[in-house]
């Protein structure tokens, strides 16, 4: 029998009561299912706070320790309100200096680069959770950080593994034997674990196409990535990042006058969906 698969929700619960172990500064405050129990609440409870009914009133709490110096983290958002009050509540924990995770984001795009000071993230795998879940607790800034609700999608990368360092603007898939990468003449752009999963399938299609994969989504680390895709390639689909004008592939397309940067929306269906990835890159080979 199988062993089940960890959630990218797990890895985070776990690093996260790790990184409390070595800082007295870090606080979880989350909305957990009845009957569940965090890693963290196990370690520190004296740092651990369930959010219950009172997400709204919690908010002051959160603003006051993040004053005190703490570093909170929010996860868990949307157990027990409605869809329209969340964006309103996420940004709220974020104005307040609080890191927040979420599996999803409903929160406008705009709204979150308006936010002084927040580092946007959407990590893949393993090794981005960890990394970004550090980072967040040691800048003691307020990050969004989404990930997925399945399995982790893992990147092949040079800087995986390499302990407490950044996360580079872009992360340069070297998965071996999946086709073409200096070569290539069009770049596939990942932003999350849905699209990463994605784009991983469709590199093992051999679809002569390279793989890029963005973790920070704010304006100066998708500046810096968008400096560095330019030098390597002017034809590029964007998977994942969110639709509209402050989405990732529109503000790329600012960012990167001259080139050609397609959007193709996942339907969910992993098969079609790679065929349709596959059919756009052909496209714009011709």
């Amino acid at each position: 029998m199988e062993a089940p698969a960890i959630l990218a929700e797990d890895i985070y619960r776990e690093e996260l009561a790790k990184i409390g172990a070595e800082d007295g500064r870090v606080v979880c405050v989350e909305a957990l299912p009845s009957g569940a129990r965090h890693p963290f609440e196990t370690a520190h409870p004296d740092r651990f706070f369930q959010l219950g009914s009172v997400e709204s009133a919690m908010v002051s709490m959160v603003e006051g320790l993040a004053g005190a110096g703490f570093r909170v983290f929010v996860c868990g958002l949307g157990t027990h309100i409605g869809a329209a009050r969340l964006p309103r509540l996420t940004l709220a924990y974020l104005q307040a200096g609080a890191s927040v995770v979420v599996r999803d984001t409903l929160v406008d795009p705009a709204g979150l680069l308006r936010t002084p000071r927040v580092q946007i993230a959407a990590p893949s795998g393993v090794h981005e959770i960890r990394a970004v879940v550090r980072g967040a607790a040691r800048s003691g800034r307020p990050y969004h950080i989404r990930i997925g609700a399945g399995a982790p999608a893992d990147v092949a990368a040079d800087w995986a593994g390499a302990g407490d360092g950044d996360i580079p603007s872009v992360v340069w898939d070297i998965t071996e034997d999946a086709g073409p990468h200096e070569d290539a003449q069009v770049c596939i752009v990942s932003v999350g674990e849905d699209a990463t999963r994605l784009a991983l399938a469709v590199r093992e299609r051999s679809s002569g196409a390279g793989h890029a994969h963005l973790v920070y989504l704010d304006d100066s680390h998708l500046a810096a990535a968008a400096g560095e895709l330019v030098r390597r390639y002017d034809r590029f689909v964007v998977l994942g990042g969110q639709r509209g004008s402050d989405g990732v592939q529109e503000r790329l397309s600012r960012l990167m006058l001259g080139c050609h940067v397609l959007e193709v929306s996942m339907s969910g269906e992993l098969a079609a969906d790679v065929d349709q990835v596959l059919s756009t890159v052909k496209g714009l080979r011709q």
